[in-house]
């Protein structure tokens, strides 16, 4: 059975071949259900924009996240200015001997950044500007996806209950991870499309699909990682026996589409994962997925599992109306949120030490380090099933009691007052001058040792010039993050230490000459020089994959494009 489509999405109001008194009455019910819909969309971006009142009045919140951000974020701007707009090497950390970060981090929040920036002049609009784009966008893609299997009504609620989420509340305020939070804006736009793929399975919203996961991917790698293995569960749970293959062909349609338009990322990703340092640093137990489930301790010292615990008991305590949603008398609204409260059980089942055999079986799912992230997607499950639930508190009937519906709102209280008392009240902000201050302070900065490359040492000897030669003078040409020049006049042969990383993309030439490079015993580039004078070119080469990966990510979103556009009907 095809779910028909909601007013909002319903082209055909007006049709020629109606009576002149119906094409009226049609033209006035599709006028009272736009103004409705912009109504309803205008109390969603009202709620979001509430949820970030705090940092509009106070700050940018403050954690050593924000600082790890824009180590990444300053750089990739200079270089979108330069007309790069796909930096390669960071070049400025590390004491200018810098690290390939940008090859491994997803830069998708970079971009409307680096926009906002453009567009005002100033960092500390631009953050505010973006974190208003990502916390309304958030919001709209709840409402998006509980638009699809509920009332738009309840759907409003559903955007409001998830814009003050504990554990949404605090990837912004509290943690300061904010290309999680940018990912847990994108991801209810993802199950909301495979939603409507499974109820109607159009083109568009094949496309949809696609985009967003192209884009999920390209902002958060973790949350793309776990909201694969989510959507796969959600797909299963929610397909109708009747379209299953043709709906299982349209997931995998839009999943390749959606990994042929990120390529240009992932597959750079994957090809050098082992050339950084990742490989030889020691796990430490603060980030290996054994000691981050949930429930798996109750102790202070392990501050990170302590603190999840608490956000979601609070997320627990705030959805306590979906109790009602267990009573005979909400046969129906069960029926319709079934899948979600499937969905939802496997996700909060993820979180917990039960859900380790399945874990320790994926190693991609271990490479996301907490399975305490799940909870962006128990937050949005939890947001709907509440909505869902809401109307149930608010009837008059007797299985309804007044203790009963005064235990519940006493639960949501709780989980409100944490929000707003610890969450938000116990964050610490950023006035725009120390937020510029802190700006100063990332430029060049230590990056963390994971991102470096294979032999780097974080300690290497700073160089006060970018190029030694012993006993031969050396004369630099340019300087730029991926091609610099540079003159050595004659003498013995000998190697030019550079102040750079050794990373194998970088190659030098001296004409048609290619000269030999390899790393010194800290990680620091050699090149080795002949005995004439020499001019070399030290140059940052991308691979042939790279060019292959960009030309797929153009042609997967074209044809993303031209799945969006619908059919010309005919007459």
């Amino acid at each position: 059975m095809v779910t028909p489509r909601p007013p909002f999405f319903n082209n055909d109001l007006m049709s020629s071949h109606v009576a002149p008194s119906q094409q009226t009455r049609t033209w006035t019910i599709a006028r009272w259900s736009s103004s409705s819909e912009t109504k309803r969309t205008g109390f969603v971006v009202a709620v979001s924009v509430l949820a970030m009142l705090p940092v509009l009045v106070f700050g940018i919140p403050v954690n050593r996240d924000l600082s790890n951000h824009f180590r990444f974020i300053l750089p990739f701007y200079d270089a979108i200015t330069s007309g790069n707009f796909y930096a390669s090497w960071l070049a400025e950390s590390n004491a200018g001997y810098g690290d390939p970060s940008f090859r491994f981090y997803p830069p998708g929040l970079y971009y409307p950044l680096a926009l906002f920036r453009f567009v005002t002049g100033d960092w500390y609009v631009a953050t505010l500007l973006t974190f208003t784009v990502v916390a309304v966008a958030g919001g709209l893609g709840i409402y998006f996806w509980a638009r699809s299997i509920m009332p738009a009504s309840q759907a409003m609620w559903a955007s409001l209950i998830y814009a003050f989420a504990p554990y949404h509340l605090n990837q912004l305020y509290q943690s300061v991870l904010l290309a999680e939070w940018a990912g847990a804006a994108i991801l209810p736009f993802v199950f909301g499309f495979a939603e409507r793929v499974c109820a109607n399975g159009r083109r568009r919203d094949v496309a949809g699909l696609a985009g967003c996961y192209a884009l999920l991917v390209f902002t958060h790698l973790p949350l793309a990682v776990i909201g694969s293995l989510a959507l796969v569960v959600y797909a299963l749970i929610r397909m109708q026996p009747q379209r299953r293959i043709r709906t299982l062909l349209q997931f995998a349609v839009a999943a390749l589409l959606g990994l042929c338009a990120s390529a240009i990322f992932w597959v750079t990703t994957l090809a050098e994962l082992s050339w950084i340092g990742m490989n030889e640093v020691h796990h430490e137990a603060g980030v290996d997925y054994r000691y981050n489930f949930l429930l798996s301790t109750f102790s202070p010292e392990y501050i990170n599992v302590w603190w999840m615990n608490i956000l979601a008991l609070m997320t627990l305590l705030l959805s306590a109306p979906v109790v009602l949603l267990l009573r005979r008398s909400a046969v129906n609204e069960r029926r319709q949120l079934r899948v979600v409260v499937l969905f939802t059980l496997f996700t909060i089942f993820m979180t917990v030490p039960l859900s380790k055999p399945i874990w320790n079986a994926l190693r991609p799912l271990q490479e996301t380090q907490f399975p305490w992230r799940w909870l962006s997607l128990v937050s949005m499950g939890i947001a709907i099933l509440t909505a869902g639930a809401l109307p149930l508190l608010f009837q008059s009937d007797k299985n309804t009691d007044r203790i009963k519906r005064l235990l519940i709102m006493g639960a949501m209280s709780v989980g409100v007052v944490f929000c707003l008392s610890h969450v938000i009240r116990e964050a610490k902000f950023l006035s725009p001058r120390a937020f510029a201050n802190t700006l100063a302070e990332v430029r060049g900065s230590q990056s963390i040792n994971y991102w470096l490359p294979i032999g780097a040492n974080p300690a290497a000897a700073p160089m006060a010039v970018e190029v030694e030669a012993t006993n031969r003078a050396v004369s630099v040409q340019s300087w730029t993050p991926e091609s610099r020049r540079f003159s050595v006049a004659a003498g013995s042969p000998t190697e030019a230490r550079v102040r750079t990383f050794y990373y194998p993309h970088w190659t030098a030439r001296s004409g048609e000459q290619r000269l030999n490079t390899q790393a010194d015993k800290d990680g620091v580039l050699l090149v080795s020089l002949p005995a004439e004078a020499v001019t070399v070119d030290l140059v940052f080469e991308e691979p042939r994959r790279t060019h292959v990966s960009s030309a797929v990510s153009l042609a997967g979103v074209l044809f993303i494009g031209m799945l969006a556009v619908p059919l010309r009907r005919k007459l």
